[in-house]
């Protein structure tokens, strides 16, 4: 967990996280807090020779990926379990799971440096029912089917090479959250035909804007 005496810059980011989760209505216990920023300091830890993100500055990283991950907290079945395809640096599967820590949690990234930083970010958080599979989701078909409540991607490439893929993921009634930028509600759009086809009965699009900063947002909710 982090030093007690905070630097400045990471009192600013636990002031952030507290402000906008209220705003997301997420309630966050002190130990929850916590994990987030300790979260934080390893992430800024492991960018400066991996990259595992672009953005360096403490409280824009709770805001764009903490708070962005935890916007969709009330789409989640809590139940579990939960698929985060293409995770990279844990999101928005790392987030939701301290938020809700009984819920099962499996992370899919194909690329070995980054799953390297999720085995050690769950061990330096000490969370459990974290499984981390280092692979691309085309080739753990078998493995993964019929085995969640919920995937959730963010921020990942080409939908209409993904979704025949994440239909079979899924148990009996259960959903799809495809996470994506302000363009996001027109091509959604233009995936609904596609989404009928491989089998999903229903979708719909969810609209939110990241907390303290107002970026619009789109999720694409597919049933």
């Amino acid at each position: 967990m982090p030093d007690q005496s905070l630097s400045p810059t990471l009192e600013d980011a636990r002031e952030v996280l507290i402000a906008g989760s209220k705003i997301l209505d997420v309630a966050l216990s002190s130990d929850q807090v916590d994990r987030f920023l300790s979260y934080l300091v390893l992430l800024s830890q492991w960018s400066h020779t991996f990259n595992l993100t672009s953005i360096s500055d403490p409280v824009a990283v709770v805001r764009l990926h903490f708070l962005d991950s935890l916007a969709i907290a009330s789409l989640v079945d809590k139940s579990g379990p939960v698929l985060d395809v293409g995770s990279g640096a844990g999101f928005p599967g790392m987030p939701l799971k301290i938020v809700f820590p009984d819920m099962a949690t499996t992370l899919v990234e194909p690329r070995r440096k980054r799953a390297n930083f999720l085995r050690a970010l769950i061990r330096h958080l000490k969370i459990k029912d974290v499984n981390i599979i280092e692979g691309r989701l085309e080739d753990l078909g078998p493995q993964l089917a019929g085995s969640f409540s919920t995937v959730a991607l963010r921020a990942v490439g080409n939908l209409e090479f993904l979704l025949p893929l994440l239909r079979p993921s899924l148990r009996p009634g259960g959903k799809c959250l495809v996470m994506h930028g302000p363009k996001g509600k027109a091509y959604f759009r233009s995936l609904s035909t596609l989404a009928h086809k491989q089998g999903f009965s229903g979708s719909k699009i969810h609209e939110y804007a990241i907390p303290l900063g107002g970026e619009s947002r789109t999720v694409l909710v597919l049933s």
